[in-house]
């Protein structure tokens, strides 16, 4: 009897050591500088927000950088827990739950300097090659487009290249990534390189955390939670600036 209740304060606090230890998302995302880059601080804005915010909420993360098809793959089956930068579409939400947007990224064409080519509406672009990375979830309207031949690539690297030397006519994807992956893999070629001014469109950028993990709409709304209070206590907007991010 007398070693019961040592028994009991040990199993107690072994209960307090794991109620206080973090829950561990396994979290996945595909190299989309400057959003998400191993080589960068934070891994990239993307990831240093969304880490952030799940820190704020409670969580923490092991993060895998990997090809995308295979991103999408994993969080279906459930070998990922969230998946940290995804635009939404109809297909994906059947198997992932979406957060609140975190991001906007403004969607654009780009084309090589002093080719004739505007973009108004989709009509205009009609006959176009136009370089994109696979399963990617661009806006609809493009998607729709049709007589325009898209050519999907594995990387963003592999499209500009093909731009450049004119396999295709314009490349499609955030501002922001192609001035980056422009200057960091083709600083050659950037200079000849010219985006089109009119937006094709405005996708919001969210985590989305796979319906095969029985927590997931708790997660969501522990992330939508956390989100809300660090925009309005300022640590979003630092974060942004500490990545001279400006949309």
């Amino acid at each position: 009897m007398s070693k019961l209740p040592k028994l009991s304060l040990t199993a107690l606090l072994l209960f307090f050591a794991l109620a206080g230890r973090a829950e561990q998302l396994r979290m996945v995302a595909d190299e989309w500088p400057p959003y998400v880059d191993p080589t960068a601080a934070g891994g990239g804005l993307a990831i240093d927000l969304v880490s952030a915010v799940f820190s704020r909420a409670g969580y923490t993360t092991q993060l895998t950088v990997d090809d995308w098809s295979r991103d999408l793959e994993g969080a279906n089956i459930g070998v990922y827990d969230v998946v940290a930068n995804i635009w939404y579409t109809d297909e994906r939400a059947r198997y992932l739950d979406y957060s609140d947007p975190y991001l906007v990224n403004d969607v654009r064409f780009v084309k090589r300097k002093w080719t004739d080519i505007e973009f108004e509406d989709y009509g205009d672009i009609r006959g176009l090659r136009i370089g994109m990375v696979k399963n990617y979830g661009y806006p609809s309207g493009f998607l729709r487009a049709g007589g325009v031949l898209k050519i999907a690539n594995d990387t963003l690297v592999e499209a500009l290249t093909e731009l450049v030397e004119g396999q295709c006519d314009l490349v499609i994807d955030d501002k922001h990534v192609l001035e980056y992956t422009a200057r960091r893999y083709l600083p050659e070629s950037e200079s000849r390189l010219e985006f089109l001014p009119r937006p094709v469109g405005l996708e919001q950028l969210h985590i989305a955390v796979s319906r095969a993990n029985p927590n997931h709409a708790r997660i969501v709304d522990d992330f939508n939670r956390a989100l809300k209070a660090m925009k309005n206590d300022g640590t979003y907007g630092r974060i942004l600036d500490a990545h001279n991010y400006r949309p």
